[in-house]
């Protein structure tokens, strides 16, 4: 009897030979802790690997939003350091604006901080292949491929727009993963649009909608 293979919970098309990191592993910099359970659904190598670089992007992107409000802020500065300092493709990106801003730090005075500047398309596409391994694990299947996913970061939409979206998204039961370091909700009917909340570290908050194939097409 032939064994089934089994799909990559990211393209679902590819036979999966290895295990993806959902959310990316390397948002948690080494040494890590012992007894952090991190979670891992089957990919494929060329979702697996081809991905590496967008998550540098996205650690640091986190790091930066979530990194002083951590339990270890300096691990997370230190291992941004690295990246930054190790990863010229990334350095030059995040800093290609040249801006100078001021940042008001505490008491009165500002303070010049350095502009970063990050790829929207780059964000989405970790966070779609997120969510796709989120709908594996809640579902035992890939997401369809056609289906298309809006992203909108938590921090760059309207206020009255989020008010909604939470109304919405405290009505679902919360996930925990990883130590609680990473939560979600979500609402995935048998048709129609998904709905997804995700929080990195309890800070870093992003929303998307998942339209399935058929009101794409449309």
């Amino acid at each position: 009897m032939k064994l089934k293979k089994t799909l990559c919970a990211i393209c679902g098309t590819n036979e999966a030979t290895t295990r993806d990191h959902i959310p990316p592993k390397s948002l948690y910099p080494t040494p890590r802790d012992n007894d952090i359970n991190l979670n891992t659904v089957p990919a494929c190598k060329a979702c697996n690997n081809g991905a590496s670089y967008d998550d540098e992007v996205f650690k640091v992107l986190v790091g930066i939003d979530t990194g002083e409000h951590q339990g270890s802020p300096h691990k997370i500065i230190d291992s941004l350091a690295k990246t930054i300092s190790k990863n010229g493709r990334v350095a030059k990106q995040i800093f290609a604006s040249n801006k100078r801003v001021y940042a008001k730090l505490n008491g009165p005075l500002l303070e010049p901080a350095v502009a970063v500047t990050f790829d929207f398309e780059q964000y989405g596409r970790v966070i779609n292949r997120i969510i796709c391994g989120l709908y594996w694990m809640e579902t035992g299947r890939a997401m369809p491929s056609e289906a298309t996913v809006q992203v909108l970061p938590g921090n760059q939409i309207q206020q009255s727009l989020a008010v909604e979206i939470m109304k919405l998204m405290h009505q679902l039961p919360l996930r925990k993963l990883n130590k609680e370091t990473f939560a979600y909700r979500c609402h995935i009917p048998s048709e129609g649009t998904q709905a997804w909340g995700m929080q990195f570290f309890g800070l870093h908050t992003t929303f998307a909608f998942v339209s399935p194939p058929s009101a794409a097409a449309d």
